[in-house]
């Protein structure tokens, strides 16, 4: 399995072909995933582990999110505890196609 290290903690790829891929997201404790968009990936994220704040919400295990292009997004995990999120994207995980500003 590949492990990309980022800021937050790491993304382990689980799947990559052409159409989508599958990854989860760790994040640790104090850490927080930017708000940030993407021009061409739809993401289908389920979390799955511990509980985030996504905007103005509180998300726990089992809450899952639907990003359309261009749609901002971010996750901030305030707990003690790693979080993991599920995270299908169409198409595959590209680190070129995330932008946190215009």
């Amino acid at each position: 399995m590949q492990e990309i290290k980022e800021v937050f903690g790491k993304i382990q790829i689980l799947e990559s072909g052409k159409e989508f891929g599958s990854s989860i997201l760790i994040i640790e404790p104090g850490k927080e995933i930017k708000e940030h968009y993407h021009r061409k990936t739809k993401e289908v994220e389920v979390v799955l582990e511990g509980h985030v704040h996504c905007g103005d919400r509180i998300q726990k295990a089992g809450d899952i999110n639907v990003w359309e292009t261009e749609e901002y997004h971010g996750y901030k995990n305030e707990s003690k505890a790693v979080v993991k999120i599920l995270c299908i994207t169409f198409p595959p995980y590209d680190p070129k196609d995330v932008f946190e500003e215009d």
